[in-house]
């Protein structure tokens, strides 16, 4: 049987992007996080009191995705909304959410080790050069 989408890059970006997505879910284990909410995490901590707007522009995450993130990650203690510029709500990573920032990122370095390990380490620079180029 043939499969007419075999060739098509953006069929192999989907599927991939799923394979990806559930590897790197699958090493938060314990933390009982997923990749959209890890990452709006690692973009807070990197940028302390960024918009939530902000965040949504950077990770390309439409505003009505953002508000259920955002939410989860203050009803877990991990963020803080402080008044920021004008009408802005500028956003932190509270003590409880730095305390297990290590772990996040450990995990998210399992993930990526793991899906590495499965192309190897030259072949997954490679692809990663040309997916910025796409994104």
């Amino acid at each position: 049987m043939r499969n007419p989408l075999e060739e098509l890059v953006g069929f192999q970006l989907v599927r991939t992007a799923g394979i990806g997505l559930r590897t790197v879910n699958a090493a938060y284990g314990d933390l009982a996080i997923r990749h959209p909410d890890a990452a709006v995490m690692m973009v807070i901590e990197a940028n302390p009191g960024i918009s939530q707007s902000a965040i949504g522009r950077m990770l390309k995450i439409q505003r009505s995705n953002m508000v259920p993130i955002i939410s989860r990650l203050s009803d877990r203690g991990w963020i803080e909304r402080n008044p920021g510029r004008g009408k802005a709500i500028g956003i932190t990573v509270s003590p409880q959410g730095q305390a297990m920032m290590p772990q996040l990122h450990a995990a998210s370095r399992e993930g990526e080790a793991r899906l590495a390990a499965g192309i190897g380490p030259d072949v997954y620079a490679q692809l990663l050069e040309v997916l910025r180029k796409i994104a």
